[in-house]
């Protein structure tokens, strides 16, 4: 398979890549599905902390969306958790100044508030605890 501009499809292997490659917004969320499969590939490998530790390591480029921006850091956080969190994820433009929430609906906003992984709601994004989810 061959992506638009003639190079050859790979699967990111860090979330550099997951936005580096993307051409739309649309192709930052495939990617970052694509991305996560690849982690929890290595994550059932032994020894293989330090590769998925590289694969957060490297601060993706800004995609001009707070929200996307902020679950991207949020991302690598979760991941992160056995790993030692990169500091380009900590930063304060990698946080939301206002609370977001997956689902728009008022009544889901009480479950997302109890179930979003702590490195999502650190960050005011607020979503269901499968968020990172993959089959």
């Amino acid at each position: 398979m061959v992506k638009s501009g003639g190079r050859p499809w790979r699967r990111p292997r860090s979330l550099f890549e997951v936005v580096r490659d993307a051409e739309t917004t649309e192709d930052i969320g495939c990617n970052l599905a694509d991305f996560l499969d690849h982690m929890n590939l290595l994550a059932k490998r032994p020894g293989s902390a330090v590769r998925m530790a590289a694969g957060l390591r490297t601060e993706p480029p800004r995609t001009g969306d707070a929200v996307q921006d902020a679950y991207l850091a949020a991302v690598a956080a979760h991941l992160a958790h056995r790993l030692r969190v990169p500091a380009w994820a900590d930063k304060k433009s990698r946080r939301l100044e206002h609370p977001w929430f997956a689902l728009p609906d008022a009544w889901a906003r009480a479950t997302l508030l109890r179930d979003s992984p702590a490195a999502f709601r650190e960050r005011n994004l607020f979503t269901t605890e499968d968020a990172l989810h993959r089959c």
